[in-house]
């Protein structure tokens, strides 16, 4: 049991834990890419790389798992229902398109060969994935969420995490919205229904502390 009032980072991240990066592709996030040409301002998803890459190396020496999440759409996942219908409706960009560059990693980070890739095709990663099995094999309780968006891929990911019983960790310089009067609220409804939500400095101190605990070993089961 959990006493009233300590349900707190450290408390949460003591647990097993992976980290997902989502959705840091090309076209999302590349000035060449499909959001870009299309006229969104891409320069906020640029300008958290930085930071995504400090945490990327603090979990790495720790020992947590990473996991990468992205986008892939193709013609048989996209289906024909309300989801294609909104998009095409809304005129949403064309991303991501299976085997494209768009659907690639930014080249700034490259994942390792005990890394794990988890493609999808809706906001959640739990959506028609095997998100769930790969994370319950790896015996993992927590989350650690990256990237964007905050208000739709990430904020989707981690209440599907929370419901399926993962506590959900959102380090609030590591994630940010093409849409950015949805990032405070996006935030704050994270953490008031789902979990925690807190600075990247908090995280990397917790994670640097086990880190020096365990020297690095893996926390997989």
């Amino acid at each position: 049991m959990v006493e009233t009032g300590d349900y707190s980072l450290e408390m949460v991240t003591s647990k097993s834990t992976a980290l997902l990066i989502i959705d840091m592709q090309n076209d999302f996030v590349h000035h060449r890419g499909v959001f870009s040409q299309s006229g969104f301002e891409v320069g906020q998803y640029q300008a958290i790389i930085p930071v995504i890459h400090k945490l990327l190396e603090n979990a790495r020496r720790a020992g947590i798992p990473i996991m990468w999440v992205a986008m892939s759409h193709n013609e048989a996942n996209n289906k024909d229902d309300a989801w294609i219908q909104r998009r095409q409706g809304k005129g949403h960009p064309q991303s991501c398109s299976t085997g494209t560059w768009g659907a690639d990693i930014i080249e700034q980070f490259e994942p390792m060969a005990e890394d794990t890739i988890v493609w999808k095709h809706r906001y959640s990663a739990f959506v028609e994935t095997n998100m769930h099995q790969l994370l319950t094999e790896k015996g993992i309780e927590t989350i650690v969420a990256v990237g964007i968006n905050t208000n739709t891929c990430v904020e989707s990911t981690l209440r599907d995490a929370h419901m399926l019983g993962y506590h959900v960790v959102l380090p609030k310089e590591a994630t940010t919205c093409v849409f950015l009067d949805a990032y405070e609220p996006s935030l704050n409804n994270i953490e008031r229904h789902f979990g925690v939500v807190c600075t990247s400095n908090a995280l990397m101190k917790v994670w640097d502390s086990k880190a020096t605990v365990n020297g690095g070993v893996s926390n997989e089961r």
